[in-house]
């Protein structure tokens, strides 16, 4: 089945909600500033949420997106 079937019909079913796009920078401690695009995929039925965070490719952001995975998250919080 096509992939863009099957995610017509997820959608129909109401399992999945509708996403919220938002555009913040990040400080992180090691790598300092970095503007994301994050998209929240909400859960309908309980307060749990996926946040996707991607940057423009070849910008200088999108380096510092990937250094974070390197460096890892500031001290202090939770991963």
């Amino acid at each position: 089945m096509r992939r863009d079937v099957v995610h017509a019909e997820l959608w129909a079913t109401g399992e999945v909600t509708a996403n919220r796009e938002v555009r913040t920078t990040v400080d992180h401690p090691s790598v300092g500033p970095v503007t994301v695009d994050c998209d929240v995929l909400p859960d309908g039925d309980t307060e749990l949420k996926i946040v996707i965070m991607t940057a423009a490719p070849g910008r200088e952001d999108e380096t510092g997106l990937r250094l974070t995975t390197v460096v890892g998250p500031p001290a202090g919080t939770r991963n």
